[in-house]
């Protein structure tokens, strides 16, 4: 089964999980994802006032880890969900929040220094066009980090299995979390989307895979 990604139908979809979407990506992470989110961060080496962007930036982790890590940087959430933004906004006040389409981004081109984006390329219909509008929007020489699910091995499967059952337990919403299974299934893998990131004007810095494979991140830079 292909995965619904229009736009709409996205946005409703996080609107209707963000209240518990943390709980369940806790119970679903088995309480690793703020660590694996907050390595990843480290792993950027954010420099005193770099100006940053987090690109469906959900409920925020990135972005305040990121203000946490360097507190003098300038830090923009951007997220198409209004209910996600609006938690965002509850867990910090030191950060600025705004909805907004990652294909369409209302700012100029080399405007960032660094662009985070955590599990939501997987969720953009034109995954191209948000990644040339990341492209669009750095700085020369600027980061981007891609965090996401990576390789389609055993414990992968094991994770399709357990997540169903999970959302059957502590949501009302197994719809949404059944999307996210066809969706990991049919996002590229971490070389596939290495090339891809290169193919659209990027190089690659590093690599760092989490829980054996099953969670990947990618560090690329603007050529």
């Amino acid at each position: 089964m292909t995965p619904d990604k229009t736009p709409e139908k996205i946005k409703k979809m996080f609107d209707k999980i963000a209240f518990k979407y943390d709980f369940i990506n806790n119970i679903m992470s088995l309480n690793t994802q703020y660590k694996i989110k907050q390595k990843c961060i480290e792993l950027l080496n954010i420099n005193t006032g770099n100006n940053i962007l987090d690109l469906c930036c959900g409920t925020g982790d990135l972005a305040i880890l990121a203000k946490k890590d360097q507190p003098q940087c300038h830090i923009t959430g951007v997220d198409f969900s209004e209910k996600m933004l609006e938690i965002a906004k509850r867990k910090s006040d030191k950060i600025h929040f705004l909805q907004a389409d990652a294909t369409n981004l209302p700012f100029e081109d080399n405007t960032f220094d660094i662009v985070t984006m955590g599990f939501g390329l997987r969720n953009i219909q034109n995954a191209e066009k948000a990644i040339e509008e990341v492209q669009r929007v750095l700085k020369p020489n600027g980061k981007f980090l891609h965090l996401d699910f990576g390789e389609k091995n055993i414990l992968s499967k094991i994770y399709d299995f357990f997540v169903p059952l999970m959302s059957k337990t502590f949501t009302n919403n197994e719809l949404a979390y059944s999307y996210l299974i066809e969706s990991k299934k049919i996002f590229p893998t971490p070389k596939e989307l290495i090339k891809d990131f290169e193919n659209k004007g990027f190089k690659l810095n590093k690599r760092k895979d989490f829980l054996f494979g099953v969670i990947s991140t990618q560090i690329v830079s603007k050529v």
